[in-house]
């Protein structure tokens, strides 16, 4: 009972966390300088695809990669529901890793100020999901020991 207790309100913060994520992802609508840049710290709300866009036109014989499909894959089914990739094997939380380590090579070796935002919203989204998949990890662990 504990554990379901603790799972709600876990679902609960992440949902207020997506609407405050929703709020925070506002485009700016004027010519500045803050109008190139990333509203948001993390490949939410659309700018996943944003994200796929730059990768195929700069990186693209990344974009072949299994590597690739694994990352976008895991990003779309968070951004999708959250609490969907709880659900994703052990096994393919390692491919996601390591595609997030390589897909960090890659946008590195571009030395462009865009490539290296994509790359700081990219990891920002990859230490969430991570952090989700631990925090589920302890709960399981938690509620198993009871």
């Amino acid at each position: 009972m504990k554990s379901r207790v603790i799972f709600a309100s876990l679902i609960l913060g992440l949902g207020l966390m997506t609407n405050q994520a929703t709020a925070a992802t506002t485009t700016n609508t004027d010519d500045s300088p803050a109008n190139s840049k990333p509203a948001s710290a993390m490949l939410v709300n659309g700018s996943e695809k944003q994200f796929a866009a730059y990768v195929t036109q700069n990186v693209n014989k990344f974009t072949r990669n299994t590597n690739w499909q694994n990352f976008m894959s895991v990003v779309s089914l968070y951004n999708q529901t959250p609490t969907a990739v709880l659900t994703i094997s052990s096994a393919d939380r390692t491919k996601f890793n390591e595609a997030v380590a390589q897909l960090n090579n890659q946008l590195a070796k571009q030395n462009k100020v865009e490539a290296s935002r994509w790359m700081n919203q990219a990891n920002h989204t990859a230490r969430m999901i991570n952090f989700l998949w631990d925090l589920n990890q302890s709960l399981s662990e938690h509620s198993d020991i009871q």
